[in-house]
């Protein structure tokens, strides 16, 4: 989906935040369903007693320090995007840097390239032509309150930065313990549902799953009670620590390096 804004109304900084930094809606328009060995598909409906539980100061606090990466981590990813009007999920894969300094790169691989880069209250895109469109968050205040938003939920994805979610979402947490080759691991679940109404009304329930460290984040279009509905999974694997390389840094950079679109498309 190529969405870019025409006024930066608080509206439409949600709907951008919500559906393409949130990474659930990135560039849909010409993905097309596509078979994946093994889909990790995913059911509303196992969420429920997670959003039926709350979450206490002591979770919380361990759980910050399992997905504590560091200041820079990176790692592959998988999404799976389940429309309720489509039989099969649309998958694209690709490869992320968080740098708690210089934002996030979003780069999609397959299965067309697009790059999405989030930093100083900025969307930087770049299409699979090459094409930059830089968007600020800087026209108005609600907006910039809400370009706040995006980097604390990936800081506490990523970087275990949780103890300021709780004014933004009401948080929930679920965790079980299974046995592995006789040895006792920790699945646990984080729900969070938005309180601001219109993000709430772009996603209504977000979900972050994980052991040792964050395995996935699962976003919902309704309650878990309400079936069908659009289901975005994003899997992340072979995260790793590191300092940004050169490759990297430059990327951060692409807004000032490439030529801008500076009109807004729709």
């Amino acid at each position: 989906m190529n969405v870019f804004l025409k006024t930066w109304s608080r509206a439409k900084w949600v709907q951008c935040v919500c559906q393409g930094a949130l990474l659930s809606c990135m560039l849909l328009g010409s993905v097309q369903a596509q078979d994946l060995a093994n889909p990790n598909l995913t059911e509303a409906s196992q969420y429920q007693p997670l959003f039926n539980q709350g979450a206490d100061n002591a979770a919380l606090l361990a759980l910050s320090q399992k997905l504590n990466l560091g200041e820079t981590v990176r790692g592959h990813f998988v999404q799976s995007r389940q429309l309720k009007v489509l039989k099969k999920p649309l998958i694209s894969q690709g490869q992320f840097v968080f740098d708690k300094d210089q934002g996030l790169i979003w780069q999609q691989l397959t299965p067309f390239e697009s790059l999405l880069i989030l930093k100083d209250k900025q969307l930087i895109q770049r299409d699979s032509q090459g094409r930059v469109q830089v968007s600020s968050a800087d026209a108005s205040a609600s907006a910039a309150a809400m370009g706040d938003l995006l980097p604390s939920l990936v800081s506490a994805m990523l970087g275990g930065d949780i103890s300021g979610l709780s004014n933004h979402f009401e948080l929930h947490f679920l965790a079980q313990k299974t046995l592995t080759n006789e040895l006792a691991k920790e699945n646990w679940q984080l729900g969070l549902t938005p309180k601001d109404p219109l993000m709430k009304k772009a996603i209504a329930n977000m979900v972050l799953e994980g052991s040792d460290t964050l395995h996935a984040l699962v976003l919902l279009s309704a309650a878990p009670s309400v079936s069908p509905q659009d289901i975005t999974r994003i899997d992340f694997r072979e995260l790793r620590q590191g300092k940004l390389s050169e490759a990297e840094l430059a990327q951060y950079a692409i807004s000032q390096t490439s030529p801008k679109d500076a009109g807004s498309r729709e």
